[in-house]
């Protein structure tokens, strides 16, 4: 009978430690998948050095789990890995990305950047900040340093202007256009202006069309604007570019603040806070542009 119930004891402790051991690691797991769960997502084309600098900057700009998703990794999956991670916010850097992200459940929000401007969509629970400078940096920019150069022409797409000419603006003459052929007619057309600026759109904005542009640009006198480093170098006067790390914690700002309870659906999209600014003196000193010193010392790069 004793040895019986020394095999008993020894039998109900073996089991008592045996679920002890369970409940430590049903309790490890649990701890770990809550520390390793991400209340925010974000997906982009993190393969580029630049997306993925975009990405670790938003990250130092959100207090909490951040988990960082290649979109070629998720394509047709965003839906079920939000719903594992148990993500409150997606947020998607680059067309791709933004493409997989407006197709989820309104339920979760998206904020969208790297893209050119605010994407069409009737979808709720979404805000951004998108890359172009409106038209408007470019009248105060000629107007505080090239006054001269006010008259403004501006060419491009209807849903570019729709999306970055707003305003009434006095100066600023706008033409819409639809094909590439159609906008180097336009732009031909314009020789009584005194500046040109063509909105974004790679559809139109081809290798041949802005030979054509620079062309018209020097036989007439008449300078351009850019919207990027390489236009400036290529021969426009000058160029804002937006500046990456403003972007970022911008969109770090965003996210935060739908995660302390605010409704992406009214935080309305935005322009970068900031930007650099380009110059080519060279092609300022061809047409008899006078750049002034102020706005020399301002540019992050002149090109000579």
């Amino acid at each position: 009978m004793k040895l019986l119930f020394s095999y008993l004891s020894a039998t109900v402790s073996q089991c008592r430690y045996h679920a002890a051991v369970l409940v430590f690691l049903c309790v490890l797991q649990l701890s770990c998948a809550a520390a390793e769960a991400a209340k925010v997502l974000i997906v982009g084309d993190t393969r580029y050095a630049f997306v993925a600098g975009v990405a670790a900057d938003i990250q130092l700009a959100v207090r909490s789990q951040v988990k960082e998703y290649a979109v070629v990794d998720i394509r047709g999956r965003l839906g079920a890995i939000v719903e594992r991670e148990g993500a409150e916010v997606v947020v998607a850097l680059g067309a791709d990305a933004v493409h997989e992200a407006l197709r989820l459940p309104p339920s979760v929000a998206v904020v969208y950047g790297l893209v050119v401007v605010p994407p069409k969509s009737g979808r709720v629970n979404v805000t951004g900040v998108y890359m172009s400078p409106p038209v408007s940096e470019y009248v105060s920019t000629v107007r505080r340093y090239l006054p001269s150069l006010s008259r403004m022409s501006v060419v491009g797409s209807q849903g570019m202007l729709r999306s970055l000419l707003g305003g009434d603006y006095a100066q600023v003459s706008a033409y819409g256009v639809s094909s590439s052929s159609e906008l180097v007619a336009t732009v031909n057309q314009l020789t009584g202006t005194k500046s040109l600026l063509l909105l974004p759109d790679s559809n139109l904005l081809t290798a041949p069309v802005m030979s054509s542009v620079y062309l018209f640009s020097f036989r007439n006198n008449i300078p351009v604007f850019g919207i990027s480093e390489a236009n400036v170098r290529q021969g426009s006067l000058f160029a804002l570019v937006f500046d990456p790390k403003a972007v970022s914690r911008q969109i770090g700002e965003k996210v935060q603040i739908i995660l302390n309870g605010g409704d992406a659906g009214e935080l309305p999209a935005s322009s970068p806070r900031r930007y650099n600014l380009y110059i080519n003196s060279n092609t300022a000193q061809k047409m008899g542009v006078e750049i002034p010193d102020e706005m020399l010392r301002k540019a992050k790069r002149v090109y000579q």
